[in-house]
């Protein structure tokens, strides 16, 4: 066997051992209460199955476009529309089928992460992304969750798959793949576009000279090509809303939540402020009306923050999102998994921080010493601009889950070729690298120490 066909063969063995392990995990812990944005793909799935459309709640005022569609449309394919009662919808019989959705979408998401490792390096970085995306204990836990994190890393990170090919052949074939996946993705969560619009501009930068007229059209395309995937839903949102909305009402309503920072503790996640704005949000009848609240609450608070606003909400999201606490600990902390023994949430914790700090600290090196200045450039625009929609926003540790994929990948680089990162690292490589472990370190994590529990 040669060793393709036996790179070809560890690969699905991954991927299995990743699915059994998924599979297993969902059976063991099976029901977990399902909680926030669970509910609502839930009960919006059950609508949609019942015929009604895209709709959460029963009331004329209900909301039609809260959160982006394509995740409950997913659910409503396995949705039992003869659940009679309201509080029923997350009964086990309901819920267990979309569950084993989730645990085939996360044994998928472990195979594109592997791929994505070839794409960008070679077969043994491809293959050790795939290892630790299939033990890694964040993605292990989300595939018996039912937020759209699973279905939205799958997409982005098939998205980015097919990025990386197209840069190394050019192909218009791919360039639409890249268009339809992203636009898809958007209809998940509208950060794909931005994430989009990065990788047209990555395309430009490492394309040679006389090729980047190509590279630019190209890229002109595949945001055309996602923009139109959403358009659709665009013109539905408009019908039914009467209002310009992309995808979803829910982006202002977390830019208000993010930046209702309370005083004079702003690096608190939550307190008295949020919950007034929240409380106030939802108790306004019309989700266009709630819209306009959220939009003008935040732009208010942006104004009223200023000089230090952009300070403190770097300082604040940042910490938030790269804490190493993880939706586990939350539902742990929240008894969701019922009653588990004294030491499950201690040994979690653990398990969480050094799995996450591990593959943070190692992701970090091998995107400095990754070969090739495109190879280095393409995370830095990614993550760049999920850092910066963040900043803006609000974040959670949940917010990185659709892109550890893509960070797992720069750790197995790192992993592969340990050896030769001191000489990698070498003159000036090393700054900005310490720079960000610094911050991770000294901000980051005693964030997790001072706030994890309080969320």
């Amino acid at each position: 066997m040669g060793p393709g066909p036996r790179a070809a063969v560890l690969l699905v063995a991954v991927v299995a051992l990743g699915g059994a392990l998924r599979w297993t995990a969902m059976q063991a812990t099976y029901p977990v209460e399902t909680i926030g944005d669970e509910n609502y793909y839930a009960m919006t799935a059950l609508q949609i199955a019942r015929g009604r459309g895209h709709v959460n709640g029963f009331s004329p005022a209900a909301s039609r476009a809260w959160r982006p569609p394509a995740h409950s449309y997913l659910l409503s394919l396995l949705a039992d529309p003869e659940v009679s009662l309201l509080d029923e919808f997350t009964t086990p019989a309901f819920v267990r089928p979309m569950l084993l959705l989730q645990v085939a979408l996360g044994t998928a998401l472990i195979a594109l992460t592997a791929l994505l490792g070839r794409a960008l390096f070679d077969a043994r970085v491809g293959l050790v992304a795939g290892v630790i995306a299939a033990l890694y204990p964040a993605l292990l836990a989300h595939s018996h969750y039912l937020w759209s994190e699973t279905l939205f890393a799958l997409l982005v990170t098939g998205a980015l798959l097919a990025v990386v090919l197209v840069e190394r052949e050019r192909r218009w074939s791919g360039v639409l793949l890249t268009g339809l996946t992203f636009g898809v993705a958007a209809l998940t969560r509208e950060l794909a576009l931005p994430v989009a619009g990065v990788s047209a501009f990555w395309w430009w930068s490492t394309a040679a000279q006389k090729g980047r007229r190509l590279a630019a059209l190209q890229g002109a395309v595949m945001l055309g090509l996602a923009l139109l995937v959403i358009a659709p839903w665009t013109i539905r949102n408009h019908l039914v809303l009467g209002r310009f909305v992309p995808v979803s009402t829910v982006g202002w309503f977390a830019a208000g939540e993010g930046n209702t920072l309370e005083h004079p503790d702003w690096l608190r996640p939550t307190g008295p402020a949020q919950g007034t704005f929240a409380l106030t949000y939802f108790n306004i009848p019309s989700e266009v009306d709630r819209l306009d609240f959220a939009r003008r609450q935040t732009l208010e608070r942006i104004a009223a923050e200023q000089p230090a606003w952009i300070f403190k909400k770097t300082l604040r999201n940042l910490a938030q999102l790269l804490s190493p606490d993880s939706v586990l600990l939350y539902k742990l902390r929240r008894g969701t998994y019922g009653e588990v023994p004294g030491w499950a949430l201690p040994a979690a914790t653990v398990v969480s921080i050094a799995s996450y700090s591990f593959v943070f600290v190692a992701g970090v090196l091998g995107i400095a010493v990754a070969a090739g200045t495109g190879r280095r450039l393409l995370p830095c625009l990614v993550f760049g601009v999920v850092a910066a929609v963040h900043i803006a926003s609000n974040a959670t540790a949940r917010f990185r889950v659709p892109w550890l994929p893509l960070l797992i990948v720069y750790a197995s680089y790192a992993l592969t070729h340990a050896p030769a990162l001191p000489r990698e690292l070498h003159r000036r490589r090393w700054i900005a690298p310490a720079a960000v472990l610094l911050f991770f370190f000294a901000a980051c994590v005693p964030y997790f120490f001072v706030f994890g529990g309080r969320r």
